[in-house]
């Protein structure tokens, strides 16, 4: 009888210190992905002031600062982001389409953030030049921004979006440019909401829990073979 219980705990146990080991080194994984993401996101002192100086930082997924001189389509909706949150208040954060005084490429703005409005059915009231200096930081488009469909819905001129998915068109850089000063709050861009600390902890938990199980998947299995 004995016996029976011991292979059946055996049968459960071996297989959620398989689990264990596996969530840890996923883990180990999302901190090494964290690491990158911050190592892509700082900031060269480099100054982009020209269309082609922007394109060739598109291609390498640099971030650099950035002054250009730009205009905006006053047709065309702003894009206004679900579920942005800062301080603990949730907002939006708005996107515009501009083109270099030149024409020569087009950009994705992310113009600041703003708090979202006491009525769901309205937007906040956001004012854009259609002419101006765009001065701020350029950065490539993480998976943050694109993790599920925009599910577009527009309201009054506007559209609010749930992601970035179906707003990143062909003739866009495959970048945005997080503006500084346009709006009474920047927004804090594709910054990782956890550190890779938080994941390494992780870790470190998974695989104690692991050698726990293992400590007492042994004992068990001794006592077996002293008993038997």
């Amino acid at each position: 009888m004995w016996l029976t219980k011991k292979w059946w705990f055996l049968i459960v146990v071996v297989p959620i210190i398989g689990l264990c080991i596996k969530a840890g080194f996923w883990q180990l994984d999302r901190a090494d992905q964290k690491e990158d993401l911050i190592e892509e996101l700082t900031v060269s002192e480099t100054l982009l002031s020209s269309g082609s100086q922007i394109r060739k930082a598109e291609n390498q997924q640099v971030t650099y600062r950035v002054q250009l001189s730009v205009i905006r389509d006053e047709s065309e909706p702003l894009v206004f982001l679900d579920n942005r949150i800062q301080d603990r208040v949730v907002g939006y954060e708005v996107f515009t389409r501009v083109s270099s005084i030149d024409g020569a490429i087009r950009l994705l703005v992310n113009l600041g953030w703003v708090p979202g409005s006491l009525l769901r059915s309205d937007l906040p009231k956001v004012t854009v030049p259609v002419r101006f200096v765009l001065k701020g930081v350029w950065v490539p488009v993480t998976e943050s921004y694109l993790m599920t469909g925009s599910q577009s819905e527009p309201i009054g001129k506007h559209r609010r979006v749930q992601s970035l998915t179906d707003i990143l068109a062909d003739d866009l850089l495959r970048g945005m440019v997080l503006a500084d000063g346009l709006l009474p709050r920047n927004a804090i861009g594709p910054a990782p909401r956890l550190g890779p600390e938080i994941h390494y902890g992780y870790a470190v938990q998974w695989f104690l829990l692991a050698m726990v199980l293992c400590g007492m998947a042994g004992y068990t299995l001794k006592r077996g073979l002293v008993r038997g």
